[in-house]
């Protein structure tokens, strides 16, 4: 089987799923982070392990994947909904996707700059005012015909050397769009995934039980029928 990890950074996933026997591609847009992929595999000397640097919105020139691995990407894309369509295009088996959502409720994001310039900064030098992180998102609207809010990435003045040495931002957009939870699950059967699930036990013993309501972030598991 194949298996793709789309963002891999520095292929740590990549590497478990070669291990696992899976004909394995990373794909990641930066060059520090893919020059740290092919230091370790040149280290492992696992043969099915491979790494791309590219978008992974071009995903399909590299044909079709039994298993899909994305975690951590999602959120940091301007136009999830599209991207999740190439997605199912490129899957025949199971995707397994973990990413932040957006609230549904929360008054902070409503408040615009009052929120981003003096409740946020508040809150993150006094933790224990925040029993839900804040992330300074948009009002809730809609983007690509679906619910969610707004995620400021960088700068629009940000310079390219700037952006490449953002290991953990997006890399060709300024802001992305945060999904809303049911809205996400609407999406994924929308591009064709024909049961969705959710993994609460997806953190093991790393992570407290409030991770997921704390930081607005899930595992959704995907599966073609």
């Amino acid at each position: 089987m194949r298996a793709v990890d789309l963002g891999c950074l520095e292929g740590g996933y990549s590497v478990e799923l070669a291990k696992m026997g899976f004909d394995t591609l990373g794909i990641e847009a930066r060059q520090e982070n893919i020059d740290k992929c092919n230091f370790v595999k040149e280290n492992l000397g696992l043969q099915n392990l491979h790494f791309a640097m590219d978008d992974v919105r071009n995903l399909p020139k590299y044909d079709k994947f039994e298993v899909n691995i994305c975690y951590g990407l999602l959120y940091h894309l301007n136009d999830p909904v599209a991207f999740l369509k190439t997605v199912s295009e490129c899957t025949t088996k199971i995707l397994l996707l973990n990413t932040h959502f957006a609230p549904d409720r929360d008054l902070r994001y409503e408040l615009g700059h009052l929120n981003r310039y003096v409740i946020a900064p508040i809150q993150k030098r006094a933790k224990a005012l925040a029993p839900q992180q804040n992330y300074r998102l948009s009002p809730m609207t809609t983007n690509e015909g679906y619910a969610g809010r707004w995620f400021r990435e960088w700068s629009k003045t940000a310079g390219k050397a700037k952006i490449e040495k953002m290991l953990w931002a997006s890399y060709n957009n300024n802001r992305s769009f945060w999904l809303r939870k049911k809205d996400q699950t609407k999406v994924l059967h929308d591009v064709g995934f024909g049961s969705v699930f959710e993994q609460f036990d997806y953190t093991g013993d790393i992570a407290p039980d409030n991770y997921t309501s704390r930081h607005s972030r899930t595992m959704f598991v995907a599966i073609k029928h």
